[in-house]
């Protein structure tokens, strides 16, 4: 095997390489041989890697034309130089720099910058919109008139270009839509394994069911939900209906639960709705673990109405209607056990 390595020179076709993460291990003993032998050498990559990292961070417009004209400055102040590339066998050739392969490395250079830029562009013409875990019911008003209501942890993202040239959102986490009519530019829903499309209507949507799983639950108007990449597997879901996407599977049930809306109404409603259940509901909207531990608990059915109550009431509400249930608090989680 070859080993090669530039004792004064720069070989910005390595340097290419190392920025685009492509370096082998050879590769990058020969870049840390070429870092080790001048002070210079160290200064001029960490130069490059600063601005490579705001590039990609956005913190800042890269002048493309000026640091591609003191790329070129540079090269042809190396151009009547000589590098040394010593073999295994301890060989050494003197060549000069301006050869086909010089002009090949610094063209390799100036795509792998160009490509960065065009990421960064891509990255600046999208708006993205996150709910902290502590942010409930965050709005969010778009372009063309639609209001968002965000639950807690979740995300959204879509183009500057947006109500212009397209309607399209990507949806991580669980939204309600309140969507103005437009016939010309349907409103579509990017949401793991579902894609959801509509003209005009008011919708929840719930990637949060499981891994492979989206819910879409309808008050208002129809919309129309397929699996994402399939349009041919799609159905349509009328008002006081759910549509779940499970990977390719698409079901249609009626919405029987009267808390779908619960961490947008701030408001639970239990009739005789098994404890595991209602335990689920409350730790995801009070955002606490919860643990039930012991056999029998689903025996016990929970009642009753809980309107901008804190945990620690409803809990205690729970447990007098239920004085067999023992609860307890460690940490930051809740244990529920009979006695």
């Amino acid at each position: 095997m070859n080993a090669m390595f530039f004792t004064n020179k720069t070989d910005w076709s390595l340097l290419a390489k190392y920025m685009a993460g492509e370096t082998n291990a050879e590769e990058k003993a020969a870049l840390e041989a070429w870092l080790d032998a001048k002070e210079s050498n160290r200064k001029l990559f960490q130069q490059i890697k600063t601005n490579w990292m705001k590039m990609d961070r956005m913190n800042a417009r890269f002048d493309v034309d000026g640091a591609w004209s003191k790329l070129q400055n540079r090269i042809v102040v190396e151009s009547n130089e000589t590098v040394s590339i010593r073999h295994d066998h301890e060989q050494k050739i003197s060549r000069r720099l301006f050869t086909p392969m010089r002009i090949a490395a610094s063209l390799l250079f100036l795509v792998l910058l160009g490509a960065a830029l065009v990421s960064v562009n891509n990255r600046m013409q999208t708006i993205r919109v996150i709910a902290s875990v502590a942010e409930k019911n965050k709005m969010v008003r778009l372009p063309d008139g639609s209001t968002l209501l965000l639950n807690a942890n979740t995300k959204i993202a879509y183009s500057r270009q947006f109500g212009k040239k397209n309607r399209d959102i990507v949806l991580d986490g669980e939204a309600f839509f309140d969507v103005t009519p437009d016939k010309s530019k349907p409103f579509t829903i990017t949401a793991g394994h579902a894609h959801v499309k509509v003209l005009g209507t008011s919708f929840n949507v719930n990637m949060r069911k499981g891994d492979n799983q989206v819910e879409v639950f309808v008050t208002t108007g129809v919309v129309e939900l397929s699996e994402k990449g399939n349009y041919n597997n799609r159905v349509l879901v009328h008002p006081g209906n759910i549509g779940l996407v499970n990977k390719s599977v698409i079901t249609l049930a009626k919405a029987d639960d009267d808390n779908i809306l619960a961490w947008k109404k701030g408001v639970f409603t239990f009739n005789d709705t098994p404890l595991s259940k209602a335990i689920s509901l409350l730790g995801d909207y009070y955002h606490v673990h919860m643990v039930i531990k012991g056999a029998g608990m689903d025996t016990i059915k929970i009642n009753g109405s809980y309107e901008d109550d804190t945990l620690d009431r409803i809990l205690q509400i729970i447990g007098q209607h239920n004085p067999q249930l023992t609860i307890a608090k460690s940490d930051d989680t809740i244990y529920l056990s009979l006695d």
